[in-house]
């Protein structure tokens, strides 16, 4: 099975472009942010071209707007002419998000970190893959019609992709499977399961976090450490760590934070990629970040005081 590995920021946002304007059938959207003017533009030439095009986007975006279901992005969307979704509600209870990020249509899938904004394609440390296997994309395809119509999406994705909610017990697995790992990741979380499985791994997990982590992951990192786990901070003003990548002899990217609501409640899509040398582009860059990456917090911290840190807040939303 064929996969295209595309990093962030360096490979840009015209990847994505591509996908949209090769489809002939439809264009499915969903991410849990999506306002990049590029992508909706080509979205709106998909609707002039007759295709069906529908989006779907978080309704309760953290730290955006409040919890009243709305958001200034929707009236962007709704511009376009494409058929316009909030997620399920399911997933739009407190502390539970579409937070899924891909894009399928009758001739490619992608799945990846980035949340189709600008911060995505320029800023941010992203991984994604773009794939013409008939499988993934209609896996895709089921979930994203079973959410756009209230339904519920069965087990079928399941076969060739890793789902949330319930996504826990197969990163565990992956983890736990792989002899040495590398990880970057946003956010450290919370799930105790894959706490665990890092802390097996001891010396043979190397991670990198933002320094924008948060007290209690902060907390985690200190007990992972003691089990040998190596972490190493990026210093966001460098680039801002929003991937969420698991590498060994195979490797994961999606949409997945490390925590408890993310793996077992959110909407979530991830994706195992094989090949020797997919995984190498993955762990190549990893290795080029260590080497940026500070030791201790404190550092990486200093470092950007010292060159007066401009926070982004599309940046550090999920």
């Amino acid at each position: 099975m064929a996969y295209r590995i595309y990093i962030e920021p360096r490979d840009g946002i015209k990847p994505l472009i591509r996908i949209i304007n090769r489809s002939r059938h439809f264009v499915y959207i969903n991410s849990y942010l999506l306002d990049d003017q590029r992508i909706l533009k080509a979205v709106s030439e998909a609707v002039k071209k007759k295709l069906d095009v529908r989006l779907m986007v978080d309704g309760r975006p953290y730290g955006i707007n409040g919890d009243d279901g709305t958001h200034a992005e929707i009236d962007d969307l709704k511009k376009t002419g494409a058929r316009i979704k909030i997620a399920p509600e399911r997933f739009e209870k407190p502390n539970v998000f579409d937070h899924a990020k891909y894009i399928v249509t009758d001739r490619f899938a992608e799945v990846g970190t980035p949340n189709f904004t600008e911060a995505g394609f320029s800023k941010n440390r992203e991984y994604f893959t773009v794939t013409g296997s008939r499988k993934i994309i209609a896996a895709l395809k089921k979930i994203f019609i079973s959410d756009f119509e209230e339904k519920v999406a069965g087990e079928m994705p399941r076969k060739y992709l890793i789902v949330s909610p319930g996504s826990e017990s197969a990163l565990n697995e992956f983890i736990s499977n792989e002899k040495k790992i590398v990880i970057e990741t946003e956010e450290m979380g919370d799930d105790k399961e894959i706490l665990q499985a890092l802390m097996d791994k001891g010396r043979k997990a190397r991670v990198i976090v933002p320094d924008t982590i948060s007290s209690p992951d902060a907390a985690n990192i200190k007990l992972l450490k003691k089990h040998g786990v190596k972490v190493r901070y990026m210093p966001a003003e460098k680039l801002y760590m929003h991937a969420k990548m698991i590498a060994g002899k195979k490797a994961f990217i999606g949409s997945e934070n490390f925590t408890k609501s993310s793996l077992n409640r959110n909407r979530e899509t991830g994706i195992v990629i094989n090949g020797f040398f997919s995984v190498s582009k993955l762990k190549n860059t990893f290795s080029s970040d260590w080497r940026k990456a500070s030791r201790s917090i404190k550092n990486a911290r200093s470092h950007a005081l010292k060159n007066g840190r401009k926070k982004n807040a599309r940046n550090s939303i999920r």
